[in-house]
């Protein structure tokens, strides 16, 4: 049994698809579809979100690792040292 996390994956619930299909103006509000079946699946915002979360949750797991970070969502929630 590993002892890593638990990952976060995305997958469409229509269909299944792991792709998404990223808009063309990277607006919070801007729509972001299934790469597979083309359905609107959310937000830029909400899907910059989950992927966000998904990356900390993930690197949580590996408290030795030094973290580095770009995004600006998820530099919020890092400590400095």
């Amino acid at each position: 049994m590993s002892s890593l996390p638990a990952r976060a994956e995305f997958a469409c619930c229509e269909c299944g698809s792991p792709s998404i299909t990223i808009p063309a103006d990277l607006a919070d509000d801007a729509p972001v579809s299934c790469g597979g079946c083309n359905n609107v699946i959310g937000s830029w915002l909400g899907y910059k979100s989950f992927v966000s979360r998904s990356i900390t949750l993930e690197a949580h797991g590996f408290p030795n690792t030094p973290l580095i970070c770009i995004d600006p969502i998820m530099m919020q929630s890092f400590e400095v040292f």
